[in-house]
């Protein structure tokens, strides 16, 4: 919502692709039921068409109809990772993720004045993009959040119209061959060095690199010569029913951030104004080690659960926190909590 997928879908057109939305069944079945098609609407018909019929629903009706076709297609308003494990059976299908932040997605929404958002609050916008990613949401409604794990290809759109363009080119160019940019090649590390964890939870990886170069990396697990979870009969805190993004202490491992900079410091290596690239968010063990240790920039690609993390980071001005941009490797399958 308000994050530009629409004017991504337009270059798409103007390339030769024909344009397909999932909503296109949601506005059917809401005009069917004589609802106005205001966002909330339409979210409420989206999600009952899942629940009666599978959250994979609306990604079936979309391959049916282009399965045969020899034809390019642009498939707006994927929402549900079930709709987007049906049309990953397409042949040759990329999923492209649009994000912008939060302050930009609500500036966008109250000065474009869409129908049936003349008078949208602040409130509700947040009310909207909360329930988009996922939050009160069952398995059969928005993910938003999960949709973006899934994708290949990531585009933060806060820039201009030209610059949007421009990270579509980089995208098609990347499928031609075209070298990666430092932060996609940095990523990609990070992802490989997650093949490493021994954590039974979540299998993460980090880099720390400067003036482009790689400086260090880590994963997470148990402490040099300490016997793994899985050697220990198990996970702690699954035992203890501890959720994800609490009491970080009760665990055997040390997080992938933690062990990229005690590398630093083993080695003696200064890793200070350095960027720590990492396929999660920080914890908040890991924010404060990050900020002490005189690093400047964090590049995450999957949002990790941390509230006081997120209160800390929002409190400080030295650090830049990015979500990550550019080729994504699900491929690599990493476990999540």
């Amino acid at each position: 919502m308000g994050c530009g997928k629409g004017e991504l879908a337009n270059m798409l057109k103007k390339r030769g692709f024909k344009y397909i939305s999932l909503s296109d069944a949601v506005r059917a079945e809401a005009k069917k039921r004589k609802k106005p098609e205001t966002r909330e609407n339409l979210m409420a018909v989206g999600n009952g068409l899942r629940e009666k019929h599978g959250p994979g629903v609306l990604g079936k009706l979309i391959y049916s109809k282009i399965a045969k076709s020899k034809e390019n297609f642009v498939i707006d308003g994927i929402r549900n990772p079930k709709e987007v494990e049906e049309l990953q059976k397409l042949k040759d299908f990329h999923l492209i993720g649009v994000f912008a932040s939060k302050e930009t997605i609500i500036k966008r929404i109250i000065s474009r004045a869409r129908t049936g958002e003349k008078h949208v609050t602040r409130a509700e916008i947040e009310k909207n993009l909360a329930r988009e990613f996922g939050e009160g949401e069952n398995a059969s409604g928005q993910q938003i959040s999960k949709c973006l794990d899934m994708t290949n290809f990531i585009i933060r759109n806060e820039g201009t119209m030209e610059e949007l363009e421009n990270k579509l080119n980089h995208f098609f160019g990347l499928l031609k061959g075209e070298r990666p940019t430092f932060d996609e090649i940095f990523m990609e590390l990070a992802y490989v060095w997650s093949k490493r964890s021994t954590c039974l939870r979540r299998h993460v990886g980090s880099i720390i690199a400067k003036d482009k170069q790689q400086l260090t990396a880590g994963y997470n697990g148990a402490p040099r010569g300490i016997l793994h979870c899985a050697e220990q009969g198990g996970c702690l805190r699954e035992k203890l029913g501890i959720p994800s993004g609490q009491r970080h202490e009760l665990c055997r491992g040390t997080h992938a951030e933690q062990n990229a900079i005690t590398q630093a410091s083993k080695f003696g290596i200064s890793i200070e104004n350095g960027t720590l690239y990492c396929n999660a968010s920080p914890c908040v063990i890991c924010t404060k080690m990050i900020i002490n240790a005189g690093l400047t920039r964090v590049v995450f690609d999957s949002e990790y659960n941390d509230p006081l993390a997120k209160e800390i980071l929002g409190q400080q001005k030295v650090l830049k926190l990015e979500r990550y941009e550019g080729r994504r490797f699900p491929e690599h399958d990493f476990k999540k909590a």
